[in-house]
């Protein structure tokens, strides 16, 4: 058996300037079957034409699986149309096919999905490979979905798609794995090694723990994983340090749900490093405002071992919004956050959410100034997304105030609700607005990205600076507005780009 296992093209542009990070839970997938059959993993989200490059290699592979969030998912059917003509199996997993799995069962869809992998998908996706090779049905695989025909060993005819989709079943979830089962990630298996980068540093990933216990009302995590923390031992995550440097790495992201729950085994692991000789490597991590905030001990030694930037879970200062993004108990550690980051010379994005029920334009204007007060140097202003079975969609859709299910839009960026306040196309303009001012003279002040990564700021700038010069330009003769800047952005995606 030969299977091809596909990361989503589709990707937030803004973001793909700054970083392009190989897909890590592929690379483990594919460490789980590689004793059973020949597997590979093509990350294509930096092809030019991901398309044509997945008809080209496809043919010859029994089973191909491919992972979406959201606003990756319809893509990934158009791939798994591409799989189903060149004969192969298709899989399904990630974050959407599992929390919309009943949803897509009951679909046309599910005449391009033959299985879905719901949750947490190593062992699952063993046996279904298992079960596969030996002809057995997949009927007592846990956490997995299939065609109804499967539990026979009969193969699925090409019957009409209403049809077929009616036969989708479901088997009871698949509790947890244990650290311990969790096999390290093959990298070996990528057919794509090249384009992947953090400013202008090759990356990789390594996680370090799996879950969070927090209750978010916009977050899936739980729904996929529970509310567990698991922790890979210090041991195995500086041995997956040397694999993923071993294989071109200079840099290392830790996509960790919530590495800061335990602050203390942070700080071990930030001297694990040090002790290992690995403090030339780069490292990034995304981290909650109050697990940074609780030790300037614990930031120090994260720049004596090498980070140099940090993703920030700050949502709002605002103490309703708060309450409604299920983070009222959250202390207002922010200030402290970003001065200790900063202080080791460690670049601060955060995260600040806007778009919540009882929002106004001074409302969201608010997170814009907390930025510029803290100065942030990559602020990320959010527009609040009732993602598929979180609480926040429930209580938003009681509240009459989601506008839009297009499931291509849910990536954080584009406005899928009103306020109670606000109209959706308000709440797109004024945050259109907030990430199009925010890069000004200011802030090429004091952002610590041009003293780290000088050439690739450098190069930035050479780029940016025309398109800017044009777009100032035409609003100083009259040519065009911003409303037109706002208009030709959101029809790109390029939501995070504008105009100062």
């Amino acid at each position: 058996m030969k299977i091809l296992l596909l990361s989503s093209p589709v990707v937030q542009r803004d973001f793909d300037r700054i970083a392009r990070v190989p897909n890590l839970g592929l690379a483990s997938l594919a460490a789980h079957v590689d004793d059973l059959c020949t597997v590979h993993v093509a990350d294509i989200h930096g092809l030019r034409d991901h398309r044509e490059y997945v008809r080209r290699i496809v043919n010859g592979y029994d089973m191909v699986g491919l992972t979406a969030m959201s606003f990756q998912y319809q893509e990934a059917l158009v791939l798994a149309r591409i799989a189903k003509d060149a004969g192969a199996e298709t899989v399904f997993g990630g974050y959407h096919p599992t929390l919309a799995a009943l949803e897509i069962g009951e679909s046309r869809d599910a005449a391009l999905i033959d299985y879905i992998v719901r949750g947490e998908g190593e062992a699952t996706f063993r046996e279904l490979v298992s079960s596969r090779l030996a002809g057995k049905s997949p009927k007592d695989i846990l956490g997995l979905s299939y065609h109804r025909a499967e539990e026979s060993g009969k193969a699925e005819s090409n019957s009409a798609d209403a049809a077929r989709a009616s036969r989708m079943v479901h088997n009871p979830d698949r509790p947890l794995l244990k650290v311990e089962e969790i096999e390290m990630p093959n990298r070996d298996a990528r057919l794509i090694t090249k384009g992947f980068y953090s400013f202008d540093v090759p990356i990789d990933c390594v996680e370090t723990s799996r879950g969070c216990t927090q209750g978010c009302k916009f977050c899936s995590i739980n729904l996929m994983y529970g509310r567990r923390f698991r922790r890979f031992s210090i041991e195995r995550v500086i041995e997956d340090i040397r694999d993923a440097e071993a294989h071109g790495a200079g840099s290392i992201f830790f996509p960790d749900d919530n590495i800061t729950l335990d602050p203390k085994r942070l700080q071990k692991l930030c001297q694990g490093i040090i002790d290992a000789g690995l403090t030339h490597l780069r490292y990034k991590t995304q981290a909650s405002a109050s697990g940074i905030a609780s030790s300037k001990a614990l930031v120090d030694k994260m720049g004596e071992a090498g980070f140099d930037g940090v993703f920030l879970g700050v949502e709002s200062i605002n103490k309703r919004n708060l309450e409604f993004l299920g983070k009222g108990k959250m202390s207002n550690d922010a200030e402290k956050a970003v001065q200790y980051l900063h202080d080791n010379n460690i670049i601060v994005s955060t995260g600040l959410i806007g778009g919540n029920p009882d929002d106004d334009e001074e409302d969201l204007w608010e997170n814009f100034r907390l930025a510029r007060k803290l100065k942030v140097d990559f602020p990320i202003f959010y527009i609040s997304t009732p993602y598929p079975k979180t609480q926040m969609r429930s209580e938003l859709e009681e509240m009459g105030l989601v506008t839009n299910s297009d499931f291509t839009r849910y990536d954080g960026l584009h406005a899928n609700l009103k306020t109670r306040h606000l109209s959706e196309e308000e709440v797109q303009y004024i945050t259109w607005q907030m990430n199009a001012r925010y890069y000004d003279l200011e802030w090429f002040r004091y952002n610590k990205v041009k003293r780290l990564y000088p050439r690739w700021f450098a190069n930035e700038v050479r780029r940016l600076a025309p398109f800017y010069a044009r777009r100032k330009m035409d609003l100083a003769l009259g040519r065009r507005t911003p409303e037109d800047f706002f208009r030709e952005d959101l029809a790109s995606g390029e939501l995070c780009k504008g105009v100062t």
